[in-house]
Order: C-alpha cells, then sequence, then structure tokens
C-alpha cells in the first residue's frame, strides 16, 4: 500500500511541476501539492524524485508524510467551484458528497469560512482525528471548533496543513 501511495505521490509532484519550476523546499512543495489539488489538475506517472538530489528527496519525504495523512483530499478529487480564501484550498469528491477545506497552518481554537454553507446533518472531521467536530453556520461563516486536544503542535495530526472534511448527509 505505501508503495503505491509513494508512486502516486510522484505523479502528484509531477503534476505540480509541469514546466514550472521544481520546488526544492519542503514547504513550498506541499503547498504547490495543495495548490494543484485545488485547481483540478491530475497526476502524471513521470518521475519526480532525484535520489542524487537531497533538496528533492527532503522536500519529497516532507509532502509524503504530510499525504500519509490527508491523501484523500489531494487524490481523486476535484476542484471545487468555491470562492477563494486566503489560507484555505478546497477539493471535492468526484461523486460531490465531500468537501475537502485545506488549512495552510493551524487555525487555532476554531476553522471559519465563507465559501462553504454545509447543509444540516453534514459530519465534520479533520483527517487524522477519530471524532467529528462541532460546527455551526453564523450567519455568512461556516464555523468549526477544533479540538483542544490539538492545540498543542505535539498532538497535530501532520505538519504545515490541515484538512477539515465536510461529508454530507445521505
Amino acid at each position: 500500500m505505501m508503495r503505491h501511495l509513494a508512486v502516486g505521490l510522484v505523479g502528484l509532484l509531477a503534476t505540480l511541476v509541469g514546466c514550472r519550476h521544481v520546488p526544492t523546499d519542503p514547504a513550498d512543495a506541499l503547498v504547490a501539492l495543495i495548490e494543484a489539488a485545488a485547481a483540478g489538475e491530475h497526476p502524471d506517472p513521470h518521475g519526480w524524485v532525484d535520489p542524487a538530489d537531497p533538496a528533492r528527496t527532503a522536500a519529497f519525504l516532507h509532502v509524503e508524510k504530510w499525504v500519509n495523512v490527508n491523501a484523500e483530499a489531494v487524490t481523486a478529487v476535484r476542484a471545487a467551484e468555491l470562492p477563494t480564501e486566503a489560507g484555505h484550498h478546497f477539493t471535492l469528491t468526484t461523486d460531490g458528497r465531500v468537501t475537502y477545506v485545506i488549512v495552510l497552518g493551524w487555525p487555532g481554537k476554531e476553522m471559519r469560512t465563507k465559501s462553504l454553507q454545509p447543509a444540516a446533518g453534514t459530519r465534520v472531521t479533520i483527517l487524522g482525528w477519530p471524532d467529528a467536530l462541532r460546527w455551526e453556520q453564523v450567519g455568512a461563516v461556516c464555523v468549526v471548533e477544533t479540538p483542544r486536544e490539538l492545540a498543542d503542535d505535539a498532538n497535530h495530526p501532520c505538519e504545515q496543513a490541515f484538512v477539515f472534511r465536510f461529508e454530507a448527509a445521505r
């Protein structure tokens, strides 16, 4: 399973760069992956990692660690046609039942978005955390409470970007 994930990750990373500069900074590589997924770009089977290039390898390992927790938000998804928000990227499953809000940086006690207005009964989770999160619609803003246990950086399920999963009720 991990080998398939790594091969898929190589394809996703190849997608990010196309003809552009290959990001060698780990943080930039992850942001590029997230932006590519949010733009609806699809993986390319060509390789990206050059074992002789330590910077590319470090970037790959950083992104791979993040993808181990958050793969579903950047694979087999399409662009969610929602208004953009600073620090937030949106993807949508192909069947339209699950919307992902990928937030750059830990949002603190709550995550807020004006771009998404979930229907009653929507189940919200953060990838890498087992429990559903409380949320409410306050006017035009969807407010999601983050777990108190995750207030400490050491307890975060991943680094740099966090994925909130909104699954519509059946």
